[in-house]
């Protein structure tokens, strides 16, 4: 059985072929960032967050991780997140400081 009759028609066939496997729905792609975000108050402990630049079809946002594991996308105009954030960034930044503090102590003659 010949699937193509010709240069044009093996063309066509290929071009439809093609079409059909590069056609994906919104719903059935994955996406490593948040397209959306909360406005709700997280009530489990924060661990981590980062800033997550909007970038089609990322928005921006804080995700924050908790305690229990989960991912949270949160709206970054949010007073409670600004806060959140900045009290993870002096934690982080204390124990970085406390780190070097005792590298030092222990690498020092």
């Amino acid at each position: 059985m010949q699937l193509c009759y010709g240069p044009m028609a093996c063309l066509a066939l290929f071009a439809v072929v093609l079409s059909l496997t590069a056609t994906d729905t919104d719903a059935n792609k994955v996406h490593n960032c948040c397209t959306e975000v909360s406005k709700q108050k997280i009530t489990v402990p924060i661990i981590g967050a980062r800033i997550q630049r909007k970038a089609l079809p990322c928005v921006n946002a804080v995700i924050f991780e908790t305690e229990d594991g989960n991912i949270f996308c949160s709206h970054w105009k949010e007073s409670w997140v600004r806060q959140a954030f900045f009290q993870l960034e002096m934690a982080r930044k204390s124990l970085d400081k406390q780190n070097t503090t005792t590298t030092s102590s222990i690498t020092s003659p």
